[in-house]
């Protein structure tokens, strides 16, 4: 009778890697051996198709980029327009960087960590901040993930930091070290409140800004998860030189051949897929 597989210090922390689905089909998973002050996630291409995965990325930036509602506000504008010019009128105003190859590559790798978190934490994201951002050009300010346990706000927090870089460097990582460190809390929370009341939730608002006190109050355990995207050998860099004194840091790697051209053709077919 084979030993039983122990759980290792990542998966205590973000869950383990999906068994099945996208996430499954696209990635090989190695949580590489954790120290006090290294934990990381390996993630590498299983060789899915470029066309399944833009297929799958693209919902994905229309859903975390636009409502329900404003989707179908731009349809209705669609086909009213349909006789008059509709990609000349809505140039510039639908909710997706269409122009900045920095901000794409930004927000994708928050959307891509935000799914697999969700997917393996259980771990929920309440308000779709890249939604509210009042220049898409421009990447947004505050946190760039938060995820809660709904039915528990006080339970448990999970605060994210992603980073892109074409060719992999060791500032990029300190930087995300230096953002996640156990000393900073999330500083969007009343972004998400704000935003809960908004939409009218205002019983989940107030556990929100209840949440806020107990966080500070070290009451409310934080997870800190950085989302390193770059080059193939990009996990190199992690294991080399991750070092950091908060012992619920987890870095999770995702290195490819050319990784721009992935991101590029995601925000592309998105784009296609809305004005067409």
């Amino acid at each position: 009778m084979s030993a039983k597989k122990q759980t290792t210090a990542q998966s205590k922390l973000i869950g383990e890697h999906p068994k099945s689905g996208l996430f499954f089909d696209w990635f090989e998973c190695e949580d590489t051996p954790a120290t006090a002050n290294k934990k990381h996630r390996k993630l590498t291409n299983k060789g899915i198709s470029s066309d399944t995965l833009v297929e799958h990325l693209s919902q994905w930036v229309i859903k975390h980029h636009a409502t329900e509602a404003r989707i179908a506000r731009i349809e209705r504008k669609k086909q009213i327009l349909a006789k008059h010019g509709f990609a000349q009128y809505m140039e510039g105003k639908v909710p997706f960087p269409i122009k900045s190859a920095t901000t794409q590559k930004g927000n994708l790798g928050e959307i891509i960590l935000a799914e697999y978190l969700t997917e393996t934490s259980g771990l929920e994201i309440l308000v779709y901040k890249l939604r509210y951002n009042p220049n898409v050009e421009q990447s947004m300010k505050g946190d760039d993930l938060l995820l809660f346990e709904k039915q528990n706000i006080q339970n448990r927090v999970i605060m994210g930091e992603a980073k892109f870089r074409s060719t992999k460097n060791k500032k990029a990582l300190d930087d995300i070290v230096q953002s996640l460190s156990n000393k900073n809390l999330p500083i969007s929370l009343t972004f998400v409140s704000d935003r809960l009341e908004e939409m009218g939730d205002e019983l989940l608002a107030n556990e929100i800004d209840d949440l806020i006190t107990n966080l500070h109050a070290q009451k409310t355990p934080v997870t800190y998860v950085g989302f390193y995207h770059s080059e193939s050998s990009a996990y190199q860099t992690i294991e080399k030189h991750l070092n950091s004194n908060n012992k619920n840091l987890v870095i999770v790697s995702y290195g490819e051949d050319n990784p721009a051209k992935l991101i590029k053709s995601s925000f592309d077919k998105a784009l296609k897929m809305v004005m067409e």
